[in-house]
Parts: structure tokens; C-alpha cells; sequence
């Protein structure tokens, strides 16, 4: 993030954003109120390329994000966030504009979602920015949107600026929240799921499930078959069984640390993809705090390069040392049993 770029679109969105107040101001009846047609945040456009830290908190979340060696990244893990993203929550900060002053009620705040942070299911989400030296540039808590209230592509927000007790309905929206993938790319592997040519996933207890490309069908998507079908069983479509392998190279992340080297996981999945690549998978579990499933951690290497070595450091240098919290659907596909995958032979009449 240069500093002249944060101007150049601060500048850029803020001559939109007058207009848009003077279009509300026309066609919305009000007694005048002191700040109306103000910044939320004022002067904070002459201080943005000194933010070096965003602290994002809501309810009983906090994520700490920090600008160091040159880029963003999460502070406590050091992993790499969207600059872009950065930039948008940024930019968006400097230009959000008072349309009409709104409840002063602490208790109504809930109501429009501008309550502080600290509480579990809170709802309010602040943002404290911070320079090097690590004091408040600007501290705001974001509330509830209103989609294309000034017109497509033209949101309101209710915001709050911390330690005051006015609220106000604003022009802009700031959409972030604490958790990782509004900061990031969620998805952290990407591999086309017509080139997998095997899967096989290794339980704890010593069951194999492997799966093989047989081909493709007319439609040019690729077929699979299970191995190791016990004797009066079938497996299920052929749909199915291609999930155990492909399921497994698109994933999602809802958080991320860095890998642990103490745990031992619950299943080792291996994929091969077309030209050789390899990909081996470790899925680790623990206790959900908040008494739900528990959380599936997955963590991978290449284990052999393949015929495109470029394509196998661009996916290591992504993801190698980093553990990624799933979606509980994706730790499931981690954890397939032959079972689910096999039904009853049918019988001729």
C-alpha cells in the first residue's frame, strides 16, 4: 500500500461523496444538526499514511493486522493479508460522510449495531487505528448497512466514534470484520479438479480409502473408481467416489496459524495431480471452545514437483509452514470412510 495511492483514491472517492451528501441533503427533510455533511473521521485524510496497525475487534473477536517488512500482515502470525482489501477499508474510513445524527441511547445501540466491543455476541465492529509509535489515529465503531440507500452502489452506515455517545447514519460502508477472510483470499488452494488422477486418505485406524481417474465422460469430466471394493458391495456414482480425490484440492480458510509440530493427525490425505505433482495432506482436530465440532486444521506439502516445478513452488511458497482452519464440511472430506462411499449389490430379478 504506497501512501500516494491511499491519497490519490481517497481524493478520487471523496469528490463522489460530496455529491451524494448534497443529493440526501435536497431530498431529505431535517432541522440542521451540528457536523452534518462532515467527515466522520476529521482530518483523518491527512493522517492515513501513518497508519501501521488496524485493530479490528467485535463482541469478543479481535484481529490485529500490522504493516511490517513492507507489507500487511497479521500481526500475531505474520501471515500475508490483501493490501487491496487494506486499501478499500482504509479509503472507505476517510470518505464516510454524516448524513443525520441518530440515537444517543446507549441502550438502543444494539438496535443499529454500534455498541463497543468486549461483550460475547456483540455486534458493533470497531476500528482502532494506530501509528508506529503505536498511538490512536482514528477510532470508530461501524454498525448496521444500508444497501443502495443514496442509489446503486451507494450505502449508508450507522457508525459511532468511540467514546462518544452520538451515533450517526453516514454515507460509505465498511464491510470488514475481525475474522481472516475479509482480509484475505479465502482460498488458499486452487487446483483444477479434472487434473487429479488419485486420492487416498489414511485413518488413524489403519483404513485406506484411494480413489483413480478411469477417464472422463462426454461431457469431458473426468470418472473415478474405488479401489478395494469389499466383495458384495458397490460403490456409489461415480460423482461420489471423484469428491473423495477433488474435494480436496479446493479449499477454504476460515483462520490460520503457524503449523505446529507437535500434534498428530487424525488422517494423512495424498493427491496426485496430472504431470506428476503430488500434495500430502495432515488433518489435526481439537476441542471447540465453544462446545461444537471440533476444529479440523489442515496443513500440506508437495512431495514431489512434478513436470512443472514453477507450478509446485508457487503453491508451496503460498502455503508451506501455515496450518488453515476448515469449514466443517471440508474436515469431513478429510475424514470419508469407505462406508459412506459403498451400497448394498443389486440383485437381478
Amino acid at each position: 500500500m504506497t501512501p500516494k495511492l491511499v491519497i490519490a483514491l481517497a481524493l478520487s472517492a471523496g469528490i463522489s461523496t460530496a455529491g451524494a451528501v448534497l443529493a440526501y441533503r435536497a431530498n431529505n427533510v431535517f432541522v440542521p444538526v451540528a457536523g452534518v455533511g462532515e467527515k466522520v473521521l476529521v482530518g483523518l485524510e491527512d493522517k492515513i499514511n501513518s497508519v501501521n496497525e488496524i485493530v479490528v475487534e467485535q463482541g469478543a473477536k479481535k484481529l490485529d493486522l500490522i504493516f511490517k517488512n513492507d507489507a500487511w500482515q497479521v500481526k500475531k502470525s505474520g501471515y500475508p493479508v490483501s493490501p487491496k482489501k487494506v486499501r478499500t477499508v482504509l479509503v472507505g474510513l476517510v470518505n464516510m460522510t454524516k448524513l443525520e445524527a441518530k440515537t444517543s441511547n446507549k441502550d438502543k445501540y444494539l438496535l443499529i449495531d454500534v455498541d463497543a466491543p468486549g461483550k460475547k455476541g456483540g455486534r458493533g465492529r470497531q476500528f482502532s487505528l494506530l501509528n508506529k509509535d503505536g498511538k490512536q489515529v482514528a477510532k470508530i465503531i461501524a454498525g448496521k448497512v444500508l444497501v443502495g440507500k443514496e442509489g446503486p452502489g451507494r450505502d449508508a452506515q450507522y457508525v459511532r466514534l468511540a467514546g462518544e455517545k452520538t451515533s450517526w447514519l453516514a454515507l460509505g460502508s465498511i464491510l470488514a470484520t475481525p475474522e481472516l477472510p475479509s482480509w484475505v483470499n479465502p482460498r488458499f488452494l486452487k487446483i483444477d479438479v479434472d487434473s487429479v488422477v488419485s486420492g487416498r486418505i489414511v485413518h488413524l485406524d489403519g483404513e485406506v480409502v484411494s480413489v483413480v481417474r478411469t477417464g472422463a465422460d462426454q461431457n469431458g469430466s473426468s470418472t473415478f473408481k474405488l479401489l478395494n471394493v469389499p466383495e458384495g458391495r458397490m460403490p456409489r456414482s461415480s460423482t461420489t467416489i471423484k469428491f473423495v480425490a477433488t474435494d480436496l484440492v479446493n479449499l477454504d480458510l476460515l483462520d490460520v496459524r503457524r503449523k505446529k509440530s507437535d500434534t498428530k493427525p487424525v488422517t494423512t490425505a495424498f493427491v496426485e495431480i496430472k504431470g506428476g505433482m503430488k500434495l500430502k495432506f495432515e488433518l489435526v482436530e481439537e476441542p471447540n471452545s465453544d462446545g461444537g465440532k471440533p476444529l479440523g486444521w489442515v496443513s500440506f506439502v508437495v512431495t514431489d514437483k512434478g513436470d512443472d516445478p514453477a507450478k509446485a513452488r508457487a503453491v508451496s511458497a503460498r502455503t508451506q509452514g501455515w496450518e488453515f482452519l476448515l469449514p466443517d464440511y471440508k474436515v469431513a472430506s478429510f475424514k470419508k470412510r469407505t462406508e459412506q462411499l459403498l451400497q448394498k449389490q443389486k440383485t437381478a430379478n
